[in-house]
């Protein structure tokens, strides 16, 4: 019998030894999977970066799969900007690890927020590096998903300075493959449902839709966009509705924010982002030719010319942040406030569902005016989408009409206009994502969609995206 007052075991630290095998030295990191150590493996005497699963996942056959999943997409890419894995298994304990090579220098990420934006020289051999090493991967039937400048790992200050003056690519590493799919590895995501990080996502992967390596395109148009411009694409367009100005592709012009660069660089950077993946660079390498030759050729006519779509995009795209609404004089009564829902609900167009939820959004036709009203009448549809596929599922099963109240506030918190679309968001992908094998809800499933019911009615109906992308992840869902 386990004594109450008996504690949790404590989690390793520096000095331990791990499996009778690899001591640890400090911590490099923790994530949603695991922790990452800079470890010694005593049976080579090398140096290693020791992922080490969390134990109370052990039992969670998703995790493991992810888990294992990383493993087998690290060990399909042998590159070198991809980082290597030394080796996968399991310890005497149970714990699974992963031993990959242990990484000098400092992520993109900590380089633009310790020095800022980058030169488009400085750019060069850390994209000619990424793209060569993301196209490996795309060869080797791994799309990574999760590309941002956390994940990208730059080499020492010399060698970076040593490859801007030759024009070569850095020996830059492409790390965490913990959501990357992988070719011969089970589908663990379905239609409906997002994955990876929501400010880098391309349109199609935001709605959950089929995605091929173009999706990892757009990823790094968004990362060479921020390295070049020292903000996101969408930070002073989206106002407050990030999701949507994504979706329509309204991105401010990189030349408002640079205009020293060369017209054909920002030409090459809006096209990788492009919001029709048709419209994008076809792969990696694609891009970096492109990028090379707008940067030290200065032809013309090598430049990639962007579709009229696109342009029209741009060039219509706000250039300066829009200030916030003035505050409304008086709040309207309960009663006025329903009066304004029933009929707004009498108008709402639900024929268009279809398109909107496989992420078209009907803003091609749409122009400016779709942009300004799309993310509150997206919020509305996908509000009462959700709603109605988890009341009709408590009407079958009286047992879960605990949830009606909480289904309630959200609907009030909707109808007083506090609601925003990324909550929304969260709320129909959970609903999907129940619905995806047999089209009904099950008691735990409805049990599930009411946790985050329950998050969004707490934050008072505003997520962020980082909220969002945390709701919708493939693996909370329940078994």
């Amino acid at each position: 019998m386990v004594s109450a007052y008996q504690t949790a075991p404590q989690p390793p630290g520096p000095g331990d030894v791990v499996g009778e095998r690899f001591e640890l030295e400090h911590e490099l990191g923790a994530g949603g999977m695991g922790t990452v150590y800079a470890a010694i493996d005593l049976q080579t005497g090398a140096r290693v970066a020791l992922k080490l699963m969390r134990p109370e996942l052990a039992e969670d056959e998703r995790a493991v799969e992810r888990f294992r999943r990383e493993g087998a997409a690290l060990a399909a890419v042998r590159h070198a900007s991809v980082v290597q894995i030394r080796e996968i298994g399991e310890l005497p304990d149970g714990a699974l690890y992963i031993a990959m090579e242990l990484l000098d220098g400092e992520t993109l990420a900590a380089r633009l927020g310790r020095l800022g934006p980058m030169s488009a020289e400085q750019l060069l051999p850390v994209l000619l590096g990424l793209c060569d090493g993301l196209a490996a991967a795309h060869e080797a039937g791994v799309i990574h998903r999760d590309i941002k400048p956390s994940n990208i790992h730059l080499p020492s200050a010399e060698a970076l300075a040593n490859a801007e003056r030759t024009h070569e690519r850095a020996p830059v590493k492409l790390v965490d493959f913990g959501v990357a799919r992988v070719a011969g590895f089970s589908k663990m995501t379905s239609t409906g449902l997002a994955i990876g990080t929501v400010r880098y996502m391309a349109p199609e992967q935001l709605t959950g839709s089929a995605i091929d390596g173009r999706a990892d395109v757009y990823s790094l148009g968004v990362v060479f966009y921020e390295a070049l411009g020292g903000e996101s694409p969408f930070e002073r367009t989206a106002i407050d509705d990030p999701i949507g100005a994504i979706l329509v592709g309204r991105a401010t012009p990189l030349s408002t924010l640079r205009p020293d660069l060369p017209p054909a660089i920002t030409q090459v950077v809006h096209m990788a982002m492009a919001r029709l993946a048709t419209e994008r660079f076809a792969s990696p390498r694609a891009l970096a030719d492109a990028y090379r030759r707008a940067l030290l050729e200065h032809d013309p006519a090598n430049t990639p010319q962007l579709t009229p779509a696109l342009r029209a995009r741009l060039e219509g795209a706000p250039t300066v942040r829009a200030r916030p609404a003035a505050p409304q004089p008086e709040v309207p009564s309960r009663s006025e406030v329903r009066r304004k829902s029933d009929a707004k609900k009498k108008r709402r167009p639900y024929w268009l569902l279809l398109p909107l939820l496989t992420g078209l959004c009907l803003v091609p036709t749409l122009g400016a005016v779709g942009f300004v009203g799309c993310g509150s009448w997206m919020t509305d549809v996908q509000l009462n989408v959700a709603l109605d596929n988890t009341r009709n599922a408590i009407r079958v099963n009286p047992e879960l009409a605990v949830h009606n109240p909480s289904l309630d506030q959200l609907e009030e918190l909707n109808e007083q206009e506090e609601l925003n679309m990324m909550a929304a968001a969260a709320f129909n992908a959970r609903v999907q994502h129940a619905l995806r094998n047999d089209q009904r809800l099950s008691v735990d499933e409805v049990h599930w969609i009411a946790e985050v019911v329950r998050d969004i009615n707490d934050n008072g109906g505003q997520y962020s995206l980082d909220q969002y992308s945390e709701m919708t992840r493939a693996d909370l869902a329940p078994n």
